[in-house]
């Protein structure tokens, strides 16, 4: 079955002129084209949720929220561990001569003083007091904002498949169907025969236009629903941090 459809399809095609064959290459083109960026965003999305997972769980068993950070502990491809890693080199910065060191950073305190950038009793209420929570937030949005632009990179290719599949579909169809009327005005013939294989092939640009614009349009749908998704668990984990650094880096 699958055979004879493909085989009249294939006809169908051939009975096009050269307008409406390039029409429906561009159409499958593509459609190839959406397909790849779907599948991408997908595995991108699943890996970077199961990596924040595996973030987050790490990230919350540890006392000081720098731990991961001075340790140099990494999660490739994380959006969480990418939006840490900014804050904690501002954190770091912040605490003024801050220098890397083998094992992690540290910072000079109060008097001089070194002392590690980890929270413990010993820590100065001068290392404590330097940090400015309203820096460190502009700085995990710039890290939210960046992960979001990446999370939404070729996304857009879906929303133009969606809106000008269709519209090249019709395209292909009108110019098949005047070419059909133009050929009947010069043979001056109306049989059916001859006039079914060119409204067939004017109707496969209609058809594979909108197989193009149905799963791009489910798939945008789906990904913006999870790219919103992703930024509200991205803009809580920043505040869960901020918070963090609150509670053991600023004396109230």
């Amino acid at each position: 079955m699958n055979v004879v459809v493909a085989a009249g399809l294939l006809y169908v095609f051939q009975q096009a002129d050269w307008v409406g064959k390039v029409i429906v290459i561009m159409l499958l083109v593509g459609s190839a084209l959406t397909w790849s960026v779907m599948l991408t965003k997908w595995q991108q999305l699943r890996q970077a949720r199961r990596s924040s997972e595996e973030f987050l769980s790490r990230f919350r068993r540890e006392r000081d929220p720098l731990h991961l950070f001075i340790n140099n502990h990494e999660f490739p491809n994380c959006p969480f561990y990418n939006i840490y890693r900014m804050g904690a080199e501002e954190i770091s910065g912040q605490f003024g001569n801050a220098r890397r060191v083998e094992g992690g950073y540290k910072a000079l305190g109060g008097g001089g003083a070194a002392a590690l950038a980890v929270v413990d009793p010993e820590v100065e209420t001068a290392t404590r007091a330097v940090i400015n929570l309203d820096t460190l937030r502009s700085v995990l949005g710039r890290a939210i904002d960046e992960e979001v632009l990446a999370l939404e990179q070729h996304v857009s290719i879906l929303s133009t498949a969606v809106t000008a599949g269709p519209f090249l579909g019709l395209l292909g169809s009108a110019w098949g169907v005047m070419h059909v009327f133009a050929s009947m005005a010069e043979q001056g013939s109306v049989r059916l025969g001859a006039v079914a294989p060119g409204i067939s092939a004017a109707l496969l640009a209609t058809v594979v236009g909108l197989l193009v614009a149905v799963p791009s349009l489910f798939a945008y749908n789906w990904l913006a629903a999870q790219i919103k998704q992703e930024t509200v668990r991205m803009e809580g984990f920043a505040e869960e941090l901020v918070a963090a650094v609150e509670r053991n880096y600023v004396t109230n």
